[in-house]
């Protein structure tokens, strides 16, 4: 699947700064999430915890946001891609579970970074509303690219 038009899109209606968009693929056999995008983090591996808010998306295959992610291994992970940066940490997430005929294909991460201010936006119950349509719409358009 192509995900730079979804990280385009998520971006744009989510009004999120750049990199804010990550999606990893289930490792069942590894029992470990697979970076898919972006294209700095391809292949970069974290360990799936269900207790974690991307282990829960995919054991349930349901959405799950966090306003308060620090401490979670999905987010350790993210913010070892910004590690040379002090000012970031990642505060917000939202785990949405990527699936076609009820099988888990992939699970976005989509994050608020937070810059030290007092003033950081939570994920509405609305932004959900906003992921399923847009991921819809990506099944969508690769399924009859496929077909």
């Amino acid at each position: 699947m192509e995900f730079t038009g979804l990280n385009r899109q998520l971006t744009r209606i989510l009004n999120l700064e750049e990199g804010c968009v990550f999606i990893m693929r289930l490792k069942k056999s590894e029992q470990m999430f697979e970076f898919l995008y972006p294209s700095e983090l391809k292949g970069f591996k974290i360990p799936v915890r269900n207790h974690c808010i991307a282990g829960k998306a995919a054991t349930h295959k349901s959405p799950f946001v966090s306003n308060n992610s620090q401490g979670e291994m999905d987010v350790a992970g993210l913010n070892c891609k910004n590690m040379n940066r002090d000012d970031k940490s990642t505060r917000r997430t939202i785990a949405y579970p990527i699936c076609l005929a009820s099988q888990l294909c992939a699970v976005l991460l989509v994050v608020r970074n937070d810059h030290g201010s007092s003033d950081l936006q939570n994920f509405p119950g609305e932004d959900l509303i906003k992921i399923k349509s847009v991921v819809d719409n990506m099944i969508y358009l690769q399924l009859v690219k496929t077909a």
